[in-house]
């Protein structure tokens, strides 16, 4: 895709003292390059928000003591213009030395070519979209060979990838849509020697670029917020910012961050001279976590022989694959009716405090029964309930569940059943059926069935092979949604156990639930 805004942002080498510094106390220089591009032709795809995004992230740098090596901001830029600004840039930056700190910022369009890198797509004079568009542009690579000669460390804060270009002239002429689907992730080479880069979205994925009448895309509204609270290092910054954006696009679009900072670099630090540490936020942006998640995991030890020995350890494999897939996890191990309870209570509130962008995920792993194959029940940890009356009273019945997680304030809430496991004798009594009943729910809910419904799994007390496949899946370097993981999950049970057990989930949510692994700092 090609989209909007490219920000590159350099950060300082030292550490210096924030905020406030004493009288005549010389500090190094601050060094600033901003450029918005907006005024596209129509063949390649205007833009309304970059030249007041560029102009809301100047604001910002200059209140944390940066000038602008320009002396203004760099907007609707033709090739010519940007790469000399950028020389200019590099050549201040240089001449600073190692005790610098630089900050860039890029908005406009963006696009990665298939097997050649990222590009920023000057403003010019083509109304088309061709192959002389790739000549014309400016290769990310490019720019970062350039930060590289300078002593100072580097951030590229790369905010791109806001709009589609015009379809479908842009598949026919660039090749279809793989060619310009959203900026990569860069391959950590040589020309990324000592940068922090943060792309405004995930890669591969368009960024909003925010209505006109918004006045800002939700990044350079988050980071030019964030450039004017009291300083914190870079990393720290970009994080906020990634949270923020999470919030302000109900999920939908997540900043993605990079280190390649050498140690001596890594507490470079950004944020207003104006502001102290302690100081309130400039805006109320919430700092609540967004992604919450509740794992429960029954032994069921006191009912010898029907124990079982690994669900403890399901629920631990489940619990860090969320954990770094950016959910805030509570694992609860053995659960009575009560313990279930208050567990869905606590994470109730947790969605209700995290608002329309919460998502909340259950992952429960024990025992389960069917009624009559229409009411489904999660049995707590204590003894085994031995016939349907005694299911009604122990048991969660899950539609309940659903039901009081469905009226909490988030966009979407998952449960995951693992519950497949064989109620054997002396357990069975008439009304109890094999496995879970098909359930529905049409209120942005996912359920999922490590079993499908009517079936129970050949291996009942060994490790589940539903969780393996779970915990592998989520832990993708790219985004993947919920539907994706599933169909995946549901593959990899299929061929782990020949196809003698088979996962099951519907959905009714109407924005995207996303997964993804942490990206791996060095």
């Amino acid at each position: 895709m090609i989209s909007r805004r490219h920000m590159l942002l350099l950060g300082g080498a030292a550490a210096m003292p924030w905020p406030g510094r004493a009288v005549g106390q010389e500090t190094p220089p601050r060094h600033a390059l901003i450029i918005g591009n907006a005024a596209y032709s129509e063949g390649i795809g205007t833009l309304a928000n970059p030249v007041r995004d560029a102009r809301l992230v100047a604001e910002g740098v200059t209140a944390c003591g940066f000038s602008l090596v320009t002396g203004d901001i760099v907007t609707d830029a033709d090739r010519s213009t940007m790469m000399g600004a950028v020389r200019d840039y590099v050549e201040a930056l240089q001449a600073s030395g190692p005790e610098a700190t630089g900050f860039i910022y890029y908005s406009g369009h963006g696009a990665a070519r298939e097997g050649e890198g990222n590009f920023l797509i000057p403003v010019e004079e083509a109304d088309t979209l061709d192959e002389a568009l790739w000549d014309d542009s400016i290769p990310l690579d490019w720019v970062m060979r350039k930060l590289a000669t300078c002593e100072a460390p580097t951030v590229l804060s790369i905010d791109a990838c806001r709009n589609v270009l015009k379809l479908p002239e842009a598949q026919r002429a660039l090749g279809g849509g793989e060619s310009f689907r959203g900026l990569r992730r860069t391959a950590a080479g040589a020309e990324e020697r000592n940068m922090f880069i943060s792309f405004a979205t995930w890669e591969g994925e368009t960024a909003s670029d925010g209505r006109a009448d918004d006045g800002n895309g939700p990044y350079a509204r988050a980071l030019g917020t964030r450039l004017l609270e009291p300083a914190v290092t870079v990393r720290d910054m970009f994080e906020q910012v990634r949270l923020d954006v999470l919030e302000m696009t109900l999920q939908r679009q997540e900043p993605m961050n990079l280190s390649r900072l050498q140690r001596r670099s890594s507490d470079i630090r950004i944020g207003s001279w104006n502001r102290a540490p302690g100081d309130s936020p400039m805006a109320p942006i919430s700092q609540t976590p967004l992604r919450v998640a509740l794992v429960f995991s029954n032994d069921y030890a006191e009912s010898a022989p029907y124990g079982l020995p690994n669900t403890h350890a399901d629920g631990e494999k489940v619990a860090a694959a969320l954990s770094e897939s950016g959910y805030k996890v509570r694992h609860i191990r053995n659960a009575d009716l009560a313990g279930f309870n208050d567990g869905l209570a606590m994470l109730r509130n947790a969605l209700n405090a995290a608002g329309p962008a919460g998502v909340g995920l259950v992952y429960f792993a024990g025992y389960g029964a069917s009624l009559f194959g229409e009411e489904n029940y999660l049995i707590p940890n204590g003894p085994l309930p031995r016939n349907e009356y005694e299911v009604q009273e122990r048991g969660a019945k899950l539609q309940d569940a659903v039901e009081f997680l469905e009226g909490s304030a988030a966009q979407a809430v998952v449960l995951m059943v693992d519950c497949g496991r064989k109620y054997d004798s002396p357990l069975e009594t008439k009304g109890l059926e094999p496995g879970f009943a098909d359930y529905t729910s049409d209120a942005n809910v996912v359920i999922a069935y490590a079993d499908k419904p009517g079936t129970t799994r050949p291996d009942t007390y060994g490790p589940s092979v539903f969780a393996e496949a779970f915990a592998t899946r989520v832990r993708s370097q790219d985004r993947i949604d919920i539907n994706e993981v599933m169909l995946q999950v549901s593959g990899d049970v299929i061929a782990a156990t020949a196809s003698a057990q088979q996962p099951w989930f519907q959905s009714s949510v109407r924005l995207p639930i996303f997964f993804r692994a942490d990206v791996e700092e060095t």
